[in-house]
């Protein structure tokens, strides 16, 4: 009987030790996994920061190109009202003389009428 109870005995041995393997390695493959969890989640938040800075600095660009664009659309707009400014001031006795000349050319006209 005695190598009956050693088959057993070592029979318990075993199937503690198993279980003691198993749950070992039932530990071992949380930590695996809540580490890998941590580091993906430590990745992604990375990812994330790395994307929000990229998108401020495309932000910051865009808006400045905008302003450099609103600043140059209003340049040409000055440059435009003082060219005109300037062609105005330029034809503008012409433009009355021409005006004055062709009013009283009708005045003679309707006078010249009358007295006929």
């Amino acid at each position: 009987m005695s190598t009956l109870q050693e088959v057993l005995a070592v029979l318990l041995g075993a199937e503690s030790e198993a279980k003691r393997v198993v749950e070992d390695s039932k530990s071992e493959s949380e930590r695996f996994l809540r580490a890998a969890q941590e580091k993906f989640a430590s990745e992604r938040e990375n990812q994330m920061a790395s994307a929000r800075e990229q998108a401020k600095g495309i932000l910051e660009t865009a808006l400045n190109s905008a302003r450099t664009e609103a600043e140059q659309i209003a340049e040409l707009g000055r440059e435009e009202r003082l060219r005109m400014q300037k062609r105005f001031e330029e034809n503008v006795d012409s433009v009355v003389e021409s005006l004055v000349t062709e009013t009283a050319k009708k005045y003679t006209t309707q006078i010249q009428k009358r007295r006929a």
